[in-house]
């Protein structure tokens, strides 16, 4: 982590401002939330959504990239280095870490716990009541459940999402049910429907996923460097588009007409 820029403080002063692509250059008070230097809001971005009379603002750390559509509750807290992508939803109380990502066209229902580094890719869907510790990454197209029987049961009890320890990986199109817990540095394979707790150290797999020990070149914690990236690849603040290159072997002579 060391080689990580680190999060700086959170506000400097206040006034009232409106931004684009250029970065605030100090805090800045929207209608119903505090946005911190550094930040880029894209055009038709709503932060701070009243969804009641009675609610409080959204408080969005500094660095932080909210792309075109995204749509953040009041009562919503974000650290330094929040990434949205494009049309993600965010409803109210909830909490992210330094250095987290929401990508594109992704819901998160409210009332969720993200430590920091949580990298959640598209078309994911978080509902209530789901806890996410540090350095966790989501694969897209993963969706999370918070009740095992719903609609059936007379009186039941406050649906409860998984929980999901530091250093998971969750593989892509992956289905996490109610009230799991999913153990520090374990695998899911992409596609698992994970219907029961997964020790610490562990690799989920199949339908319903069966678990077994990691095999030894898993048996690590996630990629800092994944998880704590202050710019992503498409950020307008990245210092050269170098990175953005076909292949080799896509080389346009190889296409075929």
């Amino acid at each position: 982590m060391s080689d990580l820029p680190p999060a700086p403080g959170r506000w400097e002063t206040s006034v009232q401002a409106s931004t684009h692509h250029q970065p605030l250059s100090e805090e800045t008070e929207f209608d119903n939330a505090q946005v911190g230097a550094g930040s880029i809001i894209e055009p038709d971005v709503l932060i701070g959504f009243r969804y009641h009379p009675d609610c409080g603002p959204a408080v969005i750390g500094q660095h932080s990239i909210l792309r075109k559509g995204t749509i953040l509750y009041g009562d919503v807290t974000t650290g330094d280095y929040f990434q949205s992508g494009h049309y993600t939803v965010v409803r109210a109380k909830v909490e992210f870490g330094d250095y987290c990502t929401l990508c594109n066209h992704s819901t998160i229902e409210g009332i969720v716990r993200m430590g920091t580094g949580v990298r959640i890719m598209s078309h994911t869907y978080i509902p209530s009541q789901t806890w996410f510790g540090d350095h966790v990454f989501v694969g897209p197209g993963v969706t999370f459940l918070n009740d095992r029987r719903p609609g059936r049961v007379e009186d039941a009890p406050t649906p409860r999402g998984a929980t999901i320890e530091d250093d998971v990986m969750i593989g892509g199109g992956c289905t996490i049910m109610a009230g799991i817990t999913i153990g520090r540095r374990s695998f899911v394979a992409a596609g698992a429907v994970v219907t029961r707790d997964v020790p610490e150290g562990s690799l989920a797999r199949g339908v319903p996923a069966g678990v077994e020990p990691l095999p030894p070149d898993l048996d690590s914690p996630n990629n800092r460097r994944l998880t704590c990236q202050p710019l992503d690849l498409w950020h307008p603040l990245a210092s050269s588009l170098d990175d953005l290159r076909w292949p080799a072997d896509w080389e346009r002579d190889d296409v075929r007409e």
